[in-house]
């Protein structure tokens, strides 16, 4: 593949201020001298991190939630060089679309950088070898999380856990069956970062994988995979931590302000403006041509190519008037001229926004997340109990909304069976983790992807006219992404079905 060509190169792995993950590089070395000590060590690890966040700023945001029943676009008839990212929304793409290939090309990339690090990493002596050793932890947690990606989106992938030293090699891989990547590469990965990682790190080193973020991307795994028994030792570690908490204020968990100290951000995306790596990713979430109505004054002007990920009437209508989460979550602006009222996403928006970007950080994984996913697995596990029912009502009484249980009045509250407890453990979910790019993963476990997508499709084309023209518009629900065409072209890799 032509992505695999990264994997055939010695990599030049760029630097980073340990303060600052996510700082763009700012010195470069050769093969020959970068692994001679701790500190250009660190920095390759650090060079690891920009993928993942480059994951939630771009594929994951548009595969996890646009391409779901939670959020749609505004349409442009000025603008139709949009189409084809809006094609995503409606299941008309095709395996040339840029998203496919870009999210495929940073993962092989990102696996190729940590295999040269795992390769190289035991000659080099550090002062202290715990702290090798957590270097050693974050690069395993990130080659895992690479190809966590590639199979929840891809499915079957090309496996590669070494450094490939010939196009001969390279030009011989084949997709491999996503269960030998999860249990060759992911979970003895994951295993190691485990062993080797701290539960939770110090503020100097705020943003690093630690021991909670692989335990809960070990959780995931297992989730996709509907092992819920083996999902619930992982979860319950980080419980039993007592490091991280619920905020008692749901809106504290992405607050700038509370960026440092945060007990219910396990791990996240960085961004920091002083370090000229600003967040501006939910800029173009924002409706066309609102100005600087929302960004405020000498704010970023928004203009007329912007309006994607825009929350769905069913994503709307899902949270209750009463429910906290639903402000902190939606807005809505108002045209002036039209009074048409268009919603957009307000969780990761804290104006004023100005050049730079702002202080936000991309929450990956959070407390309320394991919660829910221990609340799940033990229902599933073991039916009725009281302690799953306690841990939803402490998410429900945080968003302001009634306890649940057995025998309530309000039958909609009424959890008298493990069905009905299961149906709203995952309403929930959709509520607290809505725009945190979960759905598209969430609907694959349930088995309920097509149905609820063939379902969303009529509702929106009884309201966005512009389908009209597109007449095969939600009939083909691929559950898997295209295998990038070039991948196809050129390596002769087998296509996903659907496409």
């Amino acid at each position: 593949m032509r992505n695999l060509t990264y994997i055939l190169a010695i990599f030049l792995v760029l630097g980073c201020g340990e303060e600052f993950l996510d700082r763009s590089p700012y010195s470069y070395y050769t093969p020959e001298e970068f692994y001679s000590n701790e500190t250009q060590v660190t920095e390759a690890v650090n060079a690891l991190y920009p993928v993942i966040r480059g994951f939630y700023t771009g594929a994951n945001w548009i595969l996890g939630e646009f391409r779901t029943d939670n959020t749609t676009f505004q349409y442009n008839p000025a603008d139709r060089g949009a189409q084809a990212f809006e094609s995503h929304d409606y299941f008309l793409s095709d395996a040339s679309n840029g998203t496919f290939s870009s999210l495929w090309d940073n993962a092989y990339r990102g696996i190729a950088r940590a295999n040269f690090l795992l390769e190289n990493i035991d000659d080099v002596v550090f002062d202290d070898e715990s702290v090798k050793q957590a270097r050693i932890g974050e690069t395993r947690f990130a080659r895992a999380f690479y190809y966590y990606f590639l199979v929840n989106y891809f499915g079957d992938v090309p496996f590669v856990d070494q450094v490939l030293l010939d196009t001969d090699a390279a030009g011989n891989l084949r997709r491999e069956d996503f269960n030998r990547i999860i249990d060759e590469i992911i979970l003895p990965d994951l295993e190691i970062a485990i062993d080797n990682l701290p539960m939770r790190w110090s503020r100097a080193n705020e943003g690093r994988a630690s021991q909670a973020a692989a335990l809960m991307l070990k959780a995931r795994i297992h989730f996709f995979r509907e092992e819920y028994e083996q999902a619930l030792p992982a979860l319950q570690m980080v419980c039993d931590s007592d490091e991280y908490a619920l905020n008692s204020n749901y809106e504290d968990a992405f607050n700038p302000q509370n960026r440092y100290d945060n007990d219910e951000i396990i791990f996240a995306a960085q961004f920091l403006s002083v370090a000229n790596q600003g967040a501006g990713f939910f800029l173009q979430w924002l409706p066309n041509s609102s100005g600087q109505d929302l960004t405020g004054e000498n704010g970023i002007n928004i203009g007329s190519l912007n309006g994607k990920n825009i929350p769905t009437r069913d994503m709307v209508r899902a949270f209750a008037d009463n429910d906290k989460r639903k402000d902190a979550s939606i807005a809505f602006y108002v045209y002036e001229q039209d009074m048409d009222t268009v919603p957009y996403i307000k969780k990761y928006f804290y104006p004023p926004v100005v050049a730079g970007g702002s202080d936000i950080n991309l929450p990956i994984f959070r407390y309320a997340e394991t919660l829910l996913m221990k609340c799940e697995a033990m229902t599933i596990l073991e039916g009725l109990s009281d302690e799953a029912i306690f841990i939803l009502n402490d998410i429900r009484s945080r968003a302001g909304l009634s306890p649940v249980f057995p025998g309530n009045p309000n039958d909609d509250l009424n959890v008298d069976t493990p069905e009905k407890l299961l149906e709203l453990i995952r309403k929930e979910r959709r509520l607290e983790l809505a725009f945190e790019g979960l759905r598209y993963s969430d609907l694959i476990r349930y088995g309920t992807f097509r149905e609820v997508m063939l379902a969303h499709g009529e509702e929106q084309k009884e309201y966005q006219d512009f389908l009209e023209e597109f007449p095969d518009a939600y009939t083909n629900i691929q559950e898997k992404i295209a295998i990038p065409f070039n991948e196809i072209l050129v390596y002769g890799y087998r296509q996903n079905e659907g496409w």
